[in-house]
């Protein structure tokens, strides 16, 4: 019969997905459910479905109740050599795509917890329905492949379709994750969809898949596993398409980087300013000055608080550090609007002590005397009217006053 000849197989035997650790865990989960399997076996009933019985134990039982064991056991039982090699083949595709992003530490937990937890909702949700037994690490391979979805949707499986139909042909075919992993579980439907199967009975080979689904979005989100924005997340909103210099704009102005940064600077400030408060602490403003210098050349965001660089003025006047207190003065005048006729009074007065009035002027011209207290435009007018007569009394010896 003809129909009898009629067979397709795909076999995958490579990815273009990046892979950055050795599968060590998935060799080794394939080694070990063959020698499980050649355990019961004893090399005979390789081709048939056939578990011998003192193994059915160790099979996941479905509506007989809670058998935890089983959880574990019935992932490394097979029922003949077709249903191993199909597991170990897919088990591996899909297994070095992931433990290729996650590593060995974290795949080995990842692979049981899959096993075990969906082996679990089995059981729970046949309780009470006709008794039945199910083995295999098919449900693990699902749970693989739904991570691979999740993961590396856009990346290529390299594969080999062989059709056998009279004639046999063999095709190379390169084919997206998203599309392999979606037909991939939509062969499950058929027999639902095609043989009028139950679909309770089809559904319970997709838990697999849904918890891999769940494990897949959880580990992205808490950042577990990075995927370099090709994950399915990333793909839909095109984040995968981003320049670098988009992505680090992008980066830079969500609120959390924002923050950081804030807290980050707020951070350096703080270091910054203890030095210059301990010297002023001690009174010895020039150490003090020199350091401020220093850092503003350093950071150029950076200021010397307020009430800070007033103290800093005061002790310079002080001690005598007139050169000194006039830079500071000129620089708090560009930084800080408090006090600022109060030290632009104090600068004028410093700059007439060093016989420059005319520059005194200019620092009074600045100041809003509409914005004042009678008491304060007076002591203004005052300082003012002596800087001008300085001034003239220069002029007319012939002194004249450098422009800064």
């Amino acid at each position: 019969m003809v129909e009898s000849r009629r067979m397709i197989l795909y076999f995958p035997y490579g990815t273009n997905a990046p892979i950055y650790y050795r599968p060590i865990v998935t060799y080794a989960m394939m080694l070990i459910n063959l020698l499980v399997f050649i355990s019961y076996t004893e090399g005979t009933n390789l081709f048939n479905s056939f578990i011998p019985e003192h193994v059915e134990p160790y099979m996941l039982a479905l509506g007989a109740g809670l058998h935890p064991v089983q959880w574990f056991t019935s992932n490394f039982i097979h029922a003949s050599i077709f249903q191993l090699f199909f597991c170990m083949l897919f088990l591996w595709i899909f297994g070095i795509i992931v433990e290729g992003k996650l590593g060995p530490y974290k795949m080995l937990p990842l692979y049981l917890g899959i096993g075990i937890l969906v082996c679990a909702a089995k059981q729970m949700l046949s309780l009470g329905l006709e008794p039945t037994q199910t083995c295999g690490a098919l449900s693990i391979v699902f749970g693989l492949a739904a991570i691979c979805l999740i993961w590396a949707p856009e990346n290529e499986i390299d594969g080999v379709l062989i059709v056998f139909f009279v004639f046999f042909k063999a095709k190379h075919l390169e084919t997206k994750i998203s599309v392999l992993v979606t037909i991939f579980l939509l062969i499950q439907l058929l027999p639902f969809f095609v043989f009028g199967g139950t679909l309770y009975g089809t559904l319970l080979y997709l838990v697999g898949a849904f918890t891999g689904f769940i494990f897949g979005i959880v580990m992205l989100k808490l950042k577990l596993v990075d995927c370099e924005h090709w994950d399915i997340l990333s793909v839909w909103k095109g984040e995968n398409l981003w320049t670098d210099e988009e992505r680090a704009a992008i980066e830079e102005n969500k609120p959390e980087a924002i923050k950081h940064r804030q807290e980050r600077r707020q951070k350096r400030d703080n270091l910054l300013t203890e030095e210059i408060e301990l010297a002023l602490t001690n009174r010895t403003p020039l150490p003090a000055f020199i350091i401020a210098q220093r850092k503003e050349r350093e950071f150029a965001d950076w200021k010397l608080p307020q009430p800070l660089h007033l103290k800093m003025i005061q002790q310079l006047l002080s001690d005598k550090y007139g050169t000194e207190a006039v830079t500071a003065m000129r620089q708090y005048l560009q930084r800080h609007k408090e006090q600022a006729v109060f030290v632009s009074l104090m600068l004028a007065q410093t700059l007439i002590s060093q016989n420059k009035p005319k520059a005194a002027v200019k620092v009074l011209d600045n100041v809003p005397l509409q914005e004042l207290a009678m008491e304060q435009q007076s002591a203004i007018q005052k300082v003012r009217s002596k800087a001008e007569a300085m001034h003239q009394k220069n002029l007319e010896a012939g002194i004249y006053e450098m422009e800064l």
